[in-house]
Formats: C-alpha cells, structure tokens, sequence
C-alpha cells in the first residue's frame, strides 16, 4: 500500500502549513489501491466537510481548496476507500506533520493542520535582531541611586525573600540597578551584538520584579525618572538598538492606585476578587471593560505614551491569558502610534493552535500578535544537548512548528533560552561546553537570539529568586567571547538573518541546520556525543 500527499501554494514557505485568509491551497494523495477518497476538513465555526475527488490515472486524488476569509486552524485528514476496507490517513501521532499515518477502522485519526491567517508583516529591525534581556534591578548600580532603605549594601549577595510563615513574601529587598546604569553599559551590550533590549517590568511597583504594577504611567522611583527613560532610549537608539517594554496587563499590585479608585476593573469569584493564580499580592483585571481598554490602548493610554516616550515594542505577559478582543485592541493601539512597533507575547506552547480556558485563541491570525516567545524551541534545544532527544526528533519539531507558524510568525519568533524566570541556562546544563552548544543551535536557528544578562559571562542560579543574582561586572569569563562571537557571524551574515531553514539528520546522526539566502549558505553540524559544532559558510558567487 502507498500513501503520500503533499499540498502546494506559491505563499508558502513550506510544503504545507499555512496558508492566507482566501487563498486557495491544493492537496494531492496518492493512493493506487484506492477504489476512492475524500478529504475531510474541519474548522470550529463551520464543523465537518466530506469533498469527494475523482481518481487521476496515475493513481492520484487532487482537491483544490480556498481557504476561509477568517483566519482559523483548518484541520484535514483522508478517507480512503479501498476493496475490502475504509481507512483513514491523518497526522501522526506526535502532530509533528510530515509523514502521515494509516488509521484502521475505530481509531480516531489526527488531523493535519493549515494554520489561515490574513497578511502581516514583522518589522525588520527585530526579526533580524539579536536581543538583551534585563532584570532591571541586577544589572548595574549606579551613583546616587535612591535608596529604599532595604538595598543589599553587597551587590553581589545572593537573592532570598523574606517570607511569612504562610510563604508569602514580608518584604521585598533591592540591589538598586538602574535606567542610568544600562544607559552606561550600552557600549557592552553593543559588543555582544545585540540590536534590541527586552526590559523586566520598570514601572512603579511594590517588588523587585514589578510585575506587581502600582502605576503604569510612572517610572519606578529606585530605577530613575521618565526622563532617565527617555535618555536611555535616546542613547541606544545612536548605538542602533530598540528598547521593547514589559507589558503586564492581566493583573496589578494589590496596592496599586487602580485596585483603590477602580474595582470595576478587577475581576471576581467565589472568594472576592480573584487573583492571578491564587496570588493574593496580584489582582486580576477584566480586560473587556471599556474604561480600562481605554486607560491602556487608547489615545493617550499607557502602550501610546510610552512608545511615544521612546520604546519600540511591547512584550504581554502571560498573552495566553489576554483576551482576543484585547489583543487586537493592542495591536491596532500600537502600530497607529509606530506602524514599525512590535509586539511580542509570552506564550509557553505552540501558538498557532493554542487553546486556554476553552478557547482556541488567535496570535498569528495577523491582528494581534508578531511573534512570541519560544519556549518550544528552548524545550527542544535544551533536551537535544542533554542526549533526551536525537537529531531527527530536534529536526521534526522545528519543522512541525515552521509549518503551524505564518512564515513572519516564524521568522519573528523571541528565541531565549536563559530567562528570568527558569534556572539558569549553566546551571540547567552544567558545562560551559553546554552552553557554547545550546547557544550556538539558537544562534542558528531563525528567529531572533535573546541572551539573557549574565549568561555571557557564566552567571549562574536555581530558580527564582536566584535566577536573578546580580552582574558580576569585572568578571571574565570565555563565553563572553564565544558569545561575541556569535553575534559577529549572526550580524555579518543575511542567511543567518533571514535565510530559509533545512533542518535534518546527517547519516551518522548529527544534526545539521542550513541556512540560507541568495547565493550564501550557512551549514551548521551538531554532534551532540562530543558537545561539538563544526560552522561552514558557502557563498557561490564568483568572487
């Protein structure tokens, strides 16, 4: 028995995957012991569709499709019928597309996927960008920092909190980093290649990781002024560099002057107003009341303001938890103020097709989300260097994910491996080796390196709190130069950049990611016994 079907549209970037609201996408399966065939399709707004095919004489069934004018996950599988059986050919089990599986009689197939979305495009200077993630309060202090009364008189004491016997946090410690002190270290951060920089929460909050807002429209007092924000923007902006905004708008500080003048804003349940995740010190917003929609994305609102002020983007935190509405509230806010702003969400899971509470949500359906933050691939890099996985499972997920993703979704993805809030990436791998390996793979990979501070000089940590130890400046240590490095090759080569991706297993098993672009090929062999990658780049003009 031979199965094999493929699709085909000029738009895409891949065999199959995603396609544009309208477009039409064909489908072709080959069967010649099949008697007939009918391809199956499903959405969640128009349920099932059986559409019959008639049978070609090289054995082959044809379907052209015009994809729906709203964007949607449009899922498929075949219904084969043959002499003396009706089987069904579908996704394989690990949804990874690709090769496809015969399913008997009773057992329900897996669907393939074609993720319809209307056209967008990611702004250029970040997805050809290498970013800089700051935990603002441990980066670097600088002189006549206000002082709280509980900074750490040794910048380089270990994080802890201070908690009650409940386990809730009694009072916060600073190290007291600042606005000024990354406007002094712009020129180092610019060393490592970096483009772009990802702040931590700024505003003014009652902790050390403000993701607690008590006003959104100030700068936090112990990290500097608005005008000390605005300098910072300025300044990098000289040096070529963005600042991308932490935008957290699913809840606020309990404390915050809004819990006080607008409980309509916040939602309830059977305890009173609920919390983000049970978190008593987080109050959750309803984020279809008109009043706050307007406070955020409105004229005068916080995202407007801001970007005004000098950003260039906004990072949502937990977006999965952010209504569509919202989203798209956010998206036409920002790109009215900067059509060349970003927006970027926190989102831990393939978010092409997404469900949370119920809902399948719509990032990448072109009016809400760029891109978010790829924890997937972080997951896959992670378990490759460790030896969890081999070559062909690391290559099948990334290209399971280049086909759910719009292409600009892909290529604008948020690529980290070290963060804030997960160990760090020394301390998860153990050798510096490791390091060198894993952050190559996601140096290579398209979309865009976020190096989280500290990582580049050997920064280590456990969970939060102590993920977030302060920057040993002064220092040395050989990732920064391997780090450097990289972002020499990354920044010196548009294949790397923007090139298109193959990703397979070699026959002796090592991974090999090829990038490339015009005339230039970049090949990347990982062989992960050894922790070792040998880089090879190939330009076919004649010099």
């Amino acid at each position: 028995m031979h199965i094999y079907h493929n699709s085909h549209d000029t738009n895409f970037r891949t065999p199959f995957g995603a396609a544009l609201c309208g477009s039409e996408v064909h489908l072709r399966l080959e069967a010649p012991e099949a008697l007939s065939a009918k391809l199956r399709l499903y959405t969640d707004d128009n349920g099932e569709t059986l559409i019959s095919a008639d049978k070609s004489e090289d054995g082959s069934f044809s379907w052209t499709i015009q994809m729906p004018e709203n964007d949607c996950i449009l899922w498929y599988f075949f219904v084969i019928q043959f002499p003396d059986i009706i089987l069904c050919y579908g996704n394989n089990p690990q949804k990874q597309g690709g090769e496809g599986k015969m399913y008997l009689p009773g057992q329900p197939p897996e669907s393939f996927q074609i993720s319809v979305y209307h056209p967008f495009t990611v702004p250029k200077w970040y997805k050809e960008g290498i970013a800089y993630q700051i935990f603002p309060d441990r980066f670097r202090r600088t002189e006549g920092t206000p002082d709280c009364g509980r900074h750490m008189e040794e910048w380089d004491t270990i994080p802890y909190y201070i908690r009650n016997e409940d386990g809730s946090i009694r009072e916060w410690n600073f190290w007291g980093g600042t606005l000024r002190g990354i406007t002094e270290k712009l020129g180092y951060i610019s060393l490592l290649g970096a483009s772009v920089i990802y702040l931590n929460p700024i505003f003014a909050a009652r902790s050390n990781h403000r993701y607690d807002t008590a006003d959104y429209m100030k700068i936090d007092p112990m990290l500097g002024t608005e005008e000390d924000f605005r300098e910072l923007c300025g300044k990098a902006k000289e040096l070529g560099i963005r600042i991308i905004l932490d935008g957290v708008f699913n809840h606020t500080g309990v404390d915050s002057q809004y819990f006080r003048e607008h409980p309509d804003w916040y939602l309830h349940d059977e305890n009173g107003i609920k919390c983000w995740w049970g978190v008593k010190d987080l109050p959750e917003i309803d984020e279809t009341v008109p009043e706050y929609v307007e406070f955020i994305c409105g004229e005068n609102g916080v995202l407007r303001y801001w970007l005004r002020a000098g950003a260039s983007g906004w990072r949502l935190d937990v977006a999965d938890e952010l209504p569509d509405q919202f989203m798209r509230q956010i998206r036409a806010a920002v790109r009215a103020e900067d059509p060349d702003a970003v927006v970027i969400g926190e989102v831990w899971e393939d978010a092409s097709n997404k469900i949370d509470y119920g809902v399948r949500m719509h990032f990448f359906g072109g009016e809400e989300l760029d891109s978010v933050m790829n924890y997937t691939l972080r997951t896959d890099v992670l378990q490759y260097t460790r030896g969890e996985i081999d070559a062909a499972e690391f290559a099948a997920r990334q290209i399971s994910r280049m086909e759910n993703y719009p292409p600009e979704a892909f290529y604008g993805c948020f690529n980290c491996i070290g963060s804030h809030d997960r160990e760090r990436i020394l301390t998860l791998l153990g050798s510096v080796e490791a390091v060198k390996f894993a952050s190559t793979i996601q140096y290579a990979m398209p979309g865009i390196p976020v190096l989280y501070y500290g990582d580049e000089v050997g920064l280590e940590g456990g969970p939060d709190p102590d993920n977030r130890r302060s920057f040993p400046w002064g220092r040395k240590h050989e990732l920064l130069e391997h780090y450097r490095e990289l972002g020499l090759l990354r920044n010196g080569s548009r294949a790397l950049k923007k090139g298109d991706l193959s990703v397979f297993a070699a026959e002796d098993g090592k991974l090999v990611v090829r990038r490339s672009f015009g005339a230039e090929t970049v090949d990347f062999e990982f062989d992960q016994r050894n922790l070792k990658c040998e880089i090879t780049r190939k330009n076919s003009k004649k010099e």
